[in-house]
């Protein structure tokens, strides 16, 4: 099988990336950063990258975004550009191509507020159930992204 890693210089990208070398996958690898598993260095925001990525693609695994940390360095509309137009180019990319299989990351910033406890518990119990309440620009991308 031969599989596209987006963020796969990130942490959560860098380590699936390495696992499917290490088990003999094919794969390549996408982010905006060169790495050590980064075989093609470019914005899932621009179209055309997305497509040349997916030559051969069996399976996406989709973990590049700006997070959290990005909303003091970053405007909103790259939040936008990145978290949410870079996922529908690489959906539209995947679908076009015949991938079969494409897994997107989500975040637990996603759910914001919802994630308070109801008073005299100690945790939120979080299920599909539950209508996800985001704090900031991160979150909401995220949040659409996957609507």
């Amino acid at each position: 099988m031969k599989f596209l890693v987006t963020g796969s210089a990130g942490h959560l990208g860098e380590a699936l990336a390495r696992t499917l070398l290490a088990e003999g996958h094919g794969m390549v690898g996408l982010d905006i950063v060169e790495s050590p598993y980064t075989t093609i260095v470019g914005s899932i925001a621009d179209r055309t990258i997305a497509e040349e990525c997916m030559d051969g693609v069996d399976v996406v695994f989709h973990a590049a975004t700006l997070h959290k940390p990005h909303v003091a360095t970053h405007s909103r509309q790259e939040f936008v550009d990145t978290n949410i137009t870079g996922t529908l180019n690489l959906l539209e990319a995947a679908s076009i191509a015949g991938v079969r299989t494409f897994v997107y990351t989500s975040t637990t910033s996603v759910f914001g507020d919802a994630l308070v406890p109801p008073p005299g518990t100690p945790a939120a119990w979080i299920t599909e159930d539950v209508t996800p309440v985001p704090r900031n620009i991160y979150g909401v991308t995220k949040s659409a992204a996957e609507d």
